[in-house]
Parts: C-alpha cells; sequence; structure tokens
C-alpha cells in the first residue's frame, strides 16, 4: 500500500508525470497569452497590415485556413512546445547562459523563430518599414515566449 501511495504527489494526489505535464501546460498557456497579446498589438499598430495571422496559419500549415490555422498555433504553444522544450532543456545547460532557465527558454524560442520567418512567412509580401515591424514584432514575441515559458517551467515544476 504505501508504494502505491508513495507514487503519487503529495499535494495533487495526481501521479508526478502528470502534475508536472499539467504544470508544462500551465506555463504554455500564460506564454502563448502573452505571444498572441504582443502579436495582436503589433497587428494593431501597423493597421493590420503585418499579416501576422496569415504567417501563423503558414507555420502550422494551413495558409488558405485561418481560424484553423489559429487553432493549431494556440495548440502548440499551449502543449507540443512547452512539451518539448520540457524534454530537451535539461540538455541545454552546456550552451552559454544556459544555466538560466529564462535564457533557455529563449535559445528554444529563437529556434522557433527561425521556423516561423521560414515556413509561415515564406507567402507574405512585405517591406520597408512593414518588413522591419514584422521582424521585430515576431521577434520579441518569441522572446517573450521563451522567457515566460522557461521562467514559469521553472517555477511551476521544481
Amino acid at each position: 500500500m504505501s508504494q502505491e501511495v508513495s507514487r503519487f504527489d503529495g499535494e495533487s494526489g495526481l501521479p508526478p508525470a502528470v502534475y508536472q505535464a499539467l504544470q508544462t501546460f500551465k506555463a504554455g498557456v500564460l506564454s502563448t497569452g502573452l505571444m498572441m497579446f504582443i502579436l495582436v498589438v503589433a497587428e494593431a499598430e501597423a493597421r493590420f497590415e503585418l499579416g501576422v495571422p496569415a504567417a501563423v496559419a503558414g507555420f502550422v500549415g494551413m495558409p488558405n485556413r485561418l481560424y484553423l490555422g489559429f487553432i493549431a498555433f494556440v495548440l502548440f504553444g499551449i502543449v507540443v512546445w512547452p512539451l518539448l522544450f520540457a524534454a530537451v532543456e535539461g540538455r541545454m545547460t552546456s550552451l552559454p547562459g544556459g544555466d538560466d532557465i529564462g535564457i533557455r527558454g529563449i535559445l528554444f524560442a529563437l529556434v522557433l523563430w527561425v521556423a516561423f520567418l521560414v515556413l509561415g512567412s515564406a507567402g507574405l509580401h512585405l517591406a520597408g518599414p512593414f518588413l522591419v515591424l514584422y521582424l521585430v514584432f515576431s521577434l520579441i514575441a518569441h522572446l517573450a515566449y521563451g522567457y515566460s515559458l522557461g521562467v514559469l517551467y521553472g517555477r511551476f515544476t521544481r
């Protein structure tokens, strides 16, 4: 009986792996919310000419379906990326600044940002100041996502 009880988290009554996954998802929800806020502000500041929704839909492989692309974006931001971060963040400690989990989150998000630019932005026709705004705001959004994901993941799971 005592072995069975020891396989559960003391406070929540859940198995430790389930509890950690839920905490990881919680970090994903908050980080995705922050990222979406930054992207909405960027779109509003550029009078909705940046094409972020189209880029998001393109990134998740649904370029002509903005709503489905948005749903996939949210699911990836809440579930897939946080779980992937949880799986790799322990191996990132040897990278420069890797002793700080927030920096590991930023490094993780930089990889996502590059993928976002390559996969999601290919069909956009941005030039001049709109291109600069797009690059800057998408970078800021990804950095904020990565930092908050790292910090919140560390806080909620440790």
